[in-house]
């Protein structure tokens, strides 16, 4: 049974972080080796998209869908992807979706807006577990799909394999913990009745890949990941998002909104352990 603890407005479950086996340990490295194998860029999507988006028509456009990614990675454990969404014809988007073509789980973030808007921006820190294309899918509520593509450049270490760069006792006495920083939002962000607000968000979480080596004991240790994150604003739904172990360690998510004037920000994150931590946080700079 999991004991839980309540820490201020956080659930923290005290399941602590298990290690796998060495035997399954080497499964897991043998699928990362795979997925990361040097098979061609028309070959590898070819084979994505129809277990992801099916037969469905996906129309390249830079214009509506602006994917901003470095093209040589500064860190391959923590590097930046920031979509922006622009539908024409007043369309809503109804998901945001980035796609790492050769990360082991590729299917890497999807962010779902409660709002009904036709441009939505998006950023967040990923894992690259080598140099792959990266894609962002813009599904608008039509059923539309608009796409923009881009290649990004690693050291091809593998980062999905990288290991913790703190001990897991030091990460747990911090896991779920939030905080929300404001973001000075562009002039060139449409003007509406309702202010237009970009925030970041950052949760403390490991981020566990299940691909990862203990340092000490050599043995592999358990996924353990963000999968789901909830935001309201006050008493109204924002958006969902949902994620993978492409997700960087302590990730940071950063999005843009349509404020209605609420000064706080309810936040549920839940792990693939099944742990929910819950923060209501301040709109402010330093939350």
């Amino acid at each position: 049974m999991k004991a839980a603890a309540v820490n201020g407005d956080t659930i923290v479950s005290k399941k602590p972080f298990f290690h796998l086996g060495l035997a399954v340990g080497v499964v897991c490295a043998g699928l990362s080796m795979s997925a990361s194998s040097a098979l061609p860029v028309e070959l590898t999507w070819a084979e994505l998209k129809p277990s992801v988006f099916g037969q469905r028509l996906i129309t390249l456009n830079d214009q509506v869908v602006k994917l901003d990614v470095p093209y040589r990675a500064k860190d391959d454990r923590q590097v930046p992807v920031a979509v922006q969404a622009s539908l024409p014809n007043g369309a809503k988007v109804k998901s945001v979706t980035i796609i790492i073509d050769e990360n082991p789980m590729p299917v890497s973030l999807t962010v779902r807006p409660e709002q009904q808007r036709s441009s939505m921006w998006v950023s967040a820190s990923m894992r690259f577990n080598g140099p792959s294309p990266v894609r962002a899918v813009v599904e608008a509520e039509n059923g539309q799909l608009f796409m923009s593509e881009a290649m990004v450049k690693t050291s091809g270490l593998g980062a999905c394999a990288a290991p913790p760069t703190t001990t897991l006792d030091v990460a747990a006495k911090t896991l779920g913990d939030m905080r929300l920083t404001q973001i000075v939002t562009p002039l060139n962000v449409s003007t509406i009745t309702k202010p237009v607000m970009r925030t970041k968000l950052d949760i403390s979480h490991p981020n566990l890949t299940g691909l990862q080596l203990d340092q000490i004991t050599l043995r592999y240790i358990l996924p353990r990941y963000v999968e789901k994150v909830a935001i309201d604003q006050g008493d109204e739904k924002l958006m969902t998002i949902e994620a993978g172990i492409s997700l960087a360690e302590n990730p940071s998510i950063a999005f843009d909104y349509v404020s209605n004037g609420a000064e706080k920000m309810q936040i549920e994150a839940r792990d693939t352990d099944e742990t929910v931590f819950k923060h209501s946080l301040q709109i402010s700079s330093g939350s």
